[in-house]
């Protein structure tokens, strides 16, 4: 990250009261138009907007705050337009270089953010400013030009919109209280009794060789260890059955579903939502990238947003997964990328940059992390085997 937002004003709410409230749940509708509020007011707007697919290939104007309301509201987005085709290809990058929208038969400045809407396609939240005058412009001026601060502010609002349009999905359901049961009931039944049995005997045998009486045999002791080591050896056989049934169950999920998942999690600890940004065609990577490469891209992502909300004491956190060709090879590569107070240069063992390190190994790659002014930029990048 090359800056840093500046403090929001006091009567503004800080992303994390934004966070807040979208966690908090309640209408999606009224979350919805709170935050294409905040988008206006908070980026000095003259107006925004959120864009949200209705059906295939058709997206439509469904909140705008602002003058530019009774011109925008309720309005289709053409598909010959660049914004109609960068949502039609899910091209985050070619969108954010559209840097006007037509309002009322005038090009206005605009600044627009992809908002990934899962199973329901792409949209974007964008913020409108007046047409440049010929008078310079302060700093609250809505005729002002956008800067970076801007554009790092509106994309954390846009993933304040992508959680609020998803967070439907990602509320604890029947269904996962019914898995939590299943999984409690199997160690109680199979691996918690188990080890029970293993305590109950060696506290006999201590009791044995305690008590005043003659000390058990030698037979007596190496029969009840050896009861005991393969009662053990029973549990922990009963408890990789279990993590691996999960691990089975996690990763019938696409790769891009785990990456929204992680994201999605990430934003209790941190307080607000990381800017995930994935390839044009997701379902592309989804399909080319081994499953073995897919769990440590995932672990990876995890393990970064654990330590930048454990150690980095970051406002902002950008998640980036590419897939891409260099030379006849083709390379995975995530880079996680915060504001926060960076490396400790005093600490010299850093176990999760070993981890991460450990999985770009084995599959030809490598992990670096470099200092920013503020915050760190983890690079790991690995090569997808030979078709």
């Amino acid at each position: 990250m090359t800056s840093t937002a500046p403090p929001p004003r006091p009567d503004r709410p800080r992303l994390q009261d934004l966070t807040g409230a979208v966690l908090a749940g309640g209408d999606t509708e009224d979350l919805l138009t709170f935050l294409v509020r905040s988008a206006r007011l908070d980026l000095d707007a003259r107006s925004a907007a959120l864009v949200l697919p209705t059906e295939p290939d058709t997206w439509a104007f469904e909140l705008v705050d602002g003058p530019d309301a009774a011109d925008l509201l309720g309005s289709t987005l053409a598909t010959h337009t660049r914004a109609g085709r960068a949502l039609e290809d899910a091209d985050a990058a070619s969108l954010e270089l559209i840097g006007t929208l037509r309002v009322g038969g005038q090009e206005l400045p605009a600044l627009i953010a992809m908002v990934d809407a899962a199973e329901h396609g792409s949209g974007f939240l964008a913020v409108l400013r007046g047409p440049a005058t010929a008078s310079p412009a302060s700093a609250t001026d809505s005729t002002g030009p956008f800067t970076v601060a801007d554009r790092e502010r509106l994309d954390a609002l846009a993933s304040l919109v992508e959680l609020t349009v998803r967070v439907p999905t990602l509320r604890f359901s029947g269904e996962l209280d019914d898995e939590r049961s299943r999984i409690a009931r199997d160690l109680h039944d199979l691996a918690i009794q188990e080890l029970f049995a293993v305590g109950m005997e060696l506290e006999a045998l201590t009791e044995a060789l305690a008590g005043p009486g003659e000390p058990p045999s030698n037979t007596r002791i190496r029969t009840s260890v050896a009861a005991s080591v393969q009662g053990v050896e029973n549990a922990v056989a009963q408890i990789r059955q279990i993590v691996q049934s999960l691990r089975r169950e996690r990763l019938e999920a696409t790769l891009t579903e785990q990456l929204r998942h992680e994201v999605g999690l990430a934003t209790a600890g941190l307080g607000f939502v990381p800017a995930l940004r994935l390839p044009p065609h997701p379902a592309e990577m989804d399909a080319e990238v081994p499953s073995e490469i897919a769990e440590d891209v995932v672990v990876v992502v995890r393990e970064c947003l654990a330590n930048a909300a454990r150690h980095a004491h970051a406002s902002a956190v950008a998640v980036s997964v590419s897939l891409f060709s260099e030379g006849v090879d083709r390379v995975v590569q995530v880079n996680v990328s915060d504001n926060g107070r960076g490396i400790d240069p005093s600490v010299t063992r850093r176990s999760g940059l070993a981890n991460m390190s450990s999985r770009a190994r084995r599959h030809s790659g490598w992990v670096d992390a470099i200092s920013l002014l503020p915050g760190t930029m983890i690079f790991w990048r690995v090569t997808l085997p030979a078709v």
